[in-house]
């Protein structure tokens, strides 16, 4: 099973007892199965319960719990990049940074101009389409950190719809 760093983990749960306080994800950790040491996996299925039980409340969950990832992790030396580089410069550093959290998968700059960029997550293993929503809400996140105005994106290809690699476009003015 694919292995993702615990700080991802802990960056969910720190942000649903934000959002929702400390019921609600006592609610949802409660609901998971006992979980068997595969990081991925528990990532994965606290991702999913926390949809199940609170995306009513917050549409964009798993999106959120990306952009809160950005914002947590996007700190000390990372932070330096959203600085000194143009968006597409983040963006393409900021994809090497995936292999910080994942075993396995790459997230890559196919396009990468003065006011868009494009980027292929390939082959993350034992993902769901929650973690899609979250690497997308993650990008746009970082996109928004290196001050880009009028940002517009999308998640155009999934895997998990039947597309060979999942793809995030963002544009700004």
């Amino acid at each position: 099973m694919a292995q993702v760093k615990g700080t991802a983990v802990l960056s969910s749960l720190r942000y649903l007892r934000a959002r929702f306080g400390e019921q609600a994800l006592a609610g949802v950790l409660s609901a998971m199965p006992a979980e068997d040491g595969a990081l991925m996996g528990c990532l994965l299925r606290l991702m999913q319960e926390a949809e199940r039980q609170l995306a009513s409340q917050e549409p964009r969950l798993l999106q959120n719990m990306g952009r809160a990832s950005c914002d947590e992790g996007l700190k000390g030396i990372y932070k330096i990049f959203l600085r000194v580089g143009s968006p597409g410069f983040t963006i393409d550093r900021a994809a090497r940074v995936l292999a910080n959290y994942y075993d396995t998968g790459e997230l890559v700059v196919v396009e990468r101009g003065e006011r868009h960029v494009a980027v292929e997550l390939r082959g993350l293993e034992g993902s769901g389409r929650q973690f899609c929503e979250r690497i997308y809400g993650w990008m746009q996140r970082t996109l928004e950190l290196t001050g880009v105005r009028n940002l517009r994106s999308s998640h155009s290809r999934c895997v998990h719809r039947g597309d060979p690699v999942c793809r995030f476009e963002g544009s700004w003015d």
